[in-house]
C-alpha cells in the first residue's frame, strides 16, 4: 500500500492520506525495531497535526505512546497519553477514552 502511495504525483494525494502513509511508515519501522523509529514517529505526528484532524492525530499519538511505553519513554509516553486523552475528551469519542485507558493499563511498571 504504502509503494501504492508514494508513486502518486505530489499534489495527487489527500493531505490527510500523505499524514496517514507518514503514521503507516512509523508503525512498520516500530514493529521493525528500527533504530530510527522515534523519529519516524515524531515525524508522522507533526504530519498528523498539520495534514489531518483531531480524530486521528489521537490515535496517533496513542500509537506513539505504545511504541514509547516499553522503552522506558515514560515522560514521552505521558505526554502522547495526555494529549490524546485531552482529544477525545474535546471530541467526547469514548473509544479513544478506552483505548488510551487500555494502554495505560499495558504500560510496564517504571521500574521494571
Amino acid at each position: 500500500m504504502l509503494t501504492l502511495l508514494d508513486s502518486y504525483q505530489p499534489g495527487h494525494l489527500t493531505p490527510m492520506l500523505r499524514a496517514e502513509r507518514d503514521l503507516a511508515r512509523a508503525r512498520l519501522a516500530a514493529s521493525a525495531n528500527d533504530p530510527d523509529a522515534p523519529a519516524v514517529f515524531a515525524a508522522a505526528i507533526t504530519s498528523l497535526r498539520e495534514l489531518s484532524t483531531p480524530y486521528h492525530l489521537a490515535h496517533g499519538l496513542l500509537d506513539r505512546a505504545q511504541f514509547l511505553a516499553p522503552l522506558h519513554d515514560v515522560e514521552a509516553a505521558e505526554s502522547a497519553l495526555n494529549e490524546a486523552r485531552d482529544i477525545a475528551r474535546y471530541l467526547r469519542c469514548q473509544p479513544l477514552l478506552h483505548r488510551a485507558a487500555y494502554i495505560t493499563s499495558a504500560k510496564p511498571p517504571v521500574n521494571a
